[in-house]
C-alpha cells in the first residue's frame, strides 16, 4: 500500500514573522505569576523610594532630577531580576524543545527576548517617570516650590541608567540559564564589587563597579567618565551577553 504524504504548505515553509516572535515573548513575559508578582513588588519599591524625598525634604534635594533619581534607584532593585526570568524561562520551565522546534534559528528567538526585555525596561522607565512627577506634584502641593524646568542630561541619564541596569539582568540570564543561579550571582557579584567603594580600592571601582559608573550615568555626568562607563558595560553586559548567546546557540536541548 502506497502512503501519500502531504507536502508542506507555503505558510509552513515561510519563516515565522519576527513580530510574531516578539508578541510571543512579550506574552510569556507578562503571563507568568512570578513575573507579575515581581513587577508589582518593583512598583511598590519605586513608590516607596519616592517617599524618601517627600518625607525628608531637609535632607534630600528638592528638584525634579532628585525625584527621578530616587524613582530610578527604586525601579532598579528588582528590574534586572524580572529580565533574568524572561531569559531563563525556556530552560527553567523546560520549554526550550518546544520553542526551538517551532523556531530552529535560536538567534531570532534571542533577539526577540532581548528586545522584549528592553521594552519592559522602557515601560518601567515610563512608570517611574510618572510616579516621580506625581511625587513632585505632591511636594509642590506641600509648598516645596520645586521648579518645573527639565534637566535634559539627567533625564537622558535616567533612561540610559534603567536600560543599562535592565540589560545586566538580560545578560546574566542569557549566560547562566538558571533563574536561581543568575539571581544569586547578580547580587553576590554586586556585593563583592561594592567593596571597591572602599577608599583604598576606589581607583579600580571607578572602572568596574556599576554602582559608581552607572551613578554617573544617572546623574548625567557623561563628561570625563565615558571610558569608565564603557569598560564597566563591557564587563557586566557585553561579555556575559556574548558568552550567553554562544552558549544558547550550542547547548543541547532535551
Amino acid at each position: 500500500m502506497t502512503t501519500i504524504r502531504a507536502l508542506p504548505t507555503v505558510a509552513q515553509l515561510l519563516p515565522i514573522p519576527f513580530r510574531r516572535l516578539l508578541r510571543a515573548e512579550w506574552q510569556k513575559t507578562i503571563s507568568t505569576r512570578a513575573i507579575r508578582w515581581l513587577l508589582a513588588a518593583t512598583a511598590v519599591i519605586t513608590i516607596g523610594a519616592l517617599a524618601v524625598p517627600l518625607l525628608f525634604p531637609h535632607d534630600i534635594t528638592q528638584s525634579r532630577a532628585s525625584y527621578l533619581t530616587w524613582a530610578a534607584l527604586g525601579l532598579s532593585r528588582l528590574l534586572p531580576v524580572v529580565l533574568m526570568l524572561t531569559m531563563t524561562a525556556e530552560w527553567s520551565q523546560r520549554t526550550a524543545m518546544t520553542t526551538f522546534t517551532q523556531e530552529p534559528r535560536r538567534s531570532r528567538v534571542l533577539d526577540a527576548k532581548i528586545l522584549t526585555g528592553q521594552a519592559v525596561s522602557l515601560a518601567g522607565a515610563g512608570f517611574a517617570f510618572l510616579a516621580a512627577q506625581a511625587a513632585v506634584l505632591a511636594a509642590n502641593a506641600a509648598g516645596r516650590g520645586i521648579t518645573t524646568g527639565w534637566d535634559w542630561p539627567k533625564l537622558a541619564g535616567f533612561i540610559a541608567f534603567i536600560l543599562l541596569t535592565g540589560t545586566i539582568g538580560i545578560a546574566f540570564g542569557a549566560l547562566l540559564h538558571n533563574t536561581a543561579v543568575a539571581i544569586v550571582s547578580y547580587f553576590a557579584l554586586g556585593g563583592v564589587f561594592n567593596l571597591l567603594m572602599i577608599p583604598a580600592l576606589q581607583a579600580a571601582g571607578r572602572w568596574v563597579n556599576t554602582g559608581q559608573t552607572y551613578g554617573w550615568v544617572l546623574e548625567g555626568q557623561w563628561a570625563g567618565h565615558g571610558a569608565q562607563i564603557a569598560v564597566s558595560s563591557l564587563l557586566w553586559i557585553a561579555l556575559p551577553l556574548t558568552l550567553g548567546l554562544i552558549r544558547t546557540m550550542r547547548r543541547d536541548v532535551r
